[in-house]
């Protein structure tokens, strides 16, 4: 499957196109309205139509992360929605109280744009592009009172909120939620990893495991929706299972990862599918000051050798040791004090491809993947750990938990 063609960039592609659709089919009806005052204020009515709507639009590309942009959509919508409402009711079209939602709108959507758009989507969005002119023209035609436009935008707005709100849900709860671990943590990246990250197609992400947050301290920084595996622990909570599986996460359950695990499966077929498949390939949270690393498990290695061509992104996570959801100093949540704007680094190395004839030994493969991210420390200014060498006997390593 080419990667432009993959579920999840289609669904994020169509999802823009419906949206832009909407907004297109309702521009020129509501410029109809906008420029429907007394000449001598209707020149700056429209300029502050225009002129909110091309700043706004550049608003966007100001924030850092192209995917979680399009989380500004279902919020703008709403405000256009109580922009038309107030018009609708009381009669009243200011420029700037249409132009500053629609463009924010518009430029979410050019910036969160994943993947090329086939020529039958651009199509359709020129054709909605000539439908609203043509809209606006029968209206004009039509005559005053202009009730057919403000009805039309006015279905066309609140159409925008429902589809924006189902379909760009998840951009939405990031950005959301992004606030609140401003205030809890400090995240910085740095390495060359985030550099050449692909906006779209397969890779593997693998990183240490220090606190319960690592997940999202990981989706801070990447640039686009991630795959991450998540424990039935937490999986299974309610309310929470629905949210997770309709984000795509990949349900673990409560057991050591074994060569025919489910979620294993289900991790090849997220890759084969084009997604960013995120796995902690400790398998174990860690526990204990003097061991940051624990040995890989076989998870990671049985995901490779069945997807061998799959770039690697190692990441290291500094600061989940000693943070509220880690087991310093106890249990998570216990004996520490909740963090505030707690430091976080996550370094990232540049993509690798395992060569095949590591791939043939899962030993040698899991101890070349912990070398990886233990280097992948360096990018945030620490000293790697001690080189990871293969165990004397297979039999030792494969004794060891994890």
């Amino acid at each position: 499957m080419p990667e432009s063609d993959s579920p999840q960039v289609r669904r994020d592609r169509h999802s823009a196109l419906g949206a832009a659709v909407l907004v297109c089919l309702a521009v020129p009806a509501l410029a109809v309205l906008v420029v429907d005052v007394p000449a001598d204020v209707r020149r700056a009515n429209g300029l502050w139509f225009v002129g909110t709507a091309v700043w706004s639009a550049l608003l966007p590309f100001l924030y850092w992360s192209p995917y979680r942009a399009l989380g500004l959509v279902p919020l703008a919508a709403i405000a256009w929605l109580a922009a038309v409402g107030h018009g609708v009711y009381w009669g009243e079209w200011p420029g700037w109280a249409h132009g500053a939602p629609l463009g924010l709108i518009i430029g979410a959507l050019a910036r969160g744009r994943r993947g090329e758009e086939p020529w039958p989507e651009t199509a359709v969005l020129f054709g909605a592009a000539l439908a609203g002119g043509g809209i606006a023209w029968a209206c004009v035609e039509r005559g005053r009172p202009f009730d057919v436009p403000q009805g039309f935008v006015l279905l066309a707005s609140v159409v925008l909120v429902g589809w924006s709100w189902g379909r760009l849900f998840r951009p939405l709860f990031e950005l959301v939620v992004e606030p609140v671990l401003w205030v809890m943590y400090r995240v910085r990246r740095a390495g060359p990893g985030f550099t050449d990250f692909p906006r779209t197609g397969a890779c593997l992400v693998i990183a240490n495991h220090a606190c319960w947050l690592d997940p999202i301290f990981l989706a801070k920084v990447l640039p686009r929706p991630l795959t991450p595996m998540m424990t039935a622990k937490f999986y299974d909570l309610p309310l929470f299972r629905k949210l997770m599986a309709a984000f795509g996460i990949i349900r673990v359950p409560e057991k050591a990862l074994k060569k025919d695990a489910p979620e294993l499966l289900e991790a090849i077929a997220a890759l084969d599918r084009g997604e960013c498949v995120v796995i902690f390939p400790e398998g174990y949270l860690r526990r204990s000051e003097d061991r940051p690393l624990r040995r890989f498990g076989q998870g990671v290695w049985q995901i490779l050798k069945a997807r061998p061509n799959t770039p690697v992104f190692a990441a290291w996570i500094e600061g989940g040791w000693g943070s509220y959801t880690s087991y310093f100093n106890g249990p998570p949540t216990k004996n520490k004090k909740p963090d505030f704007r707690r430091p976080l680094g996550v370094g990232l190395a540049t993509a690798v491809v395992i060569p095949p004839e590591v791939l043939e030994a899962h030993l040698l493969t899991r101890t070349r993947l912990m070398n990886l991210v233990s280097a992948a420390r360096e990018h945030l200014g620490l000293v790697p750990l001690p080189p990871f060498e293969l165990p004397a006997k297979a039999d030792d390593a494969e004794n060891e938990p994890g």
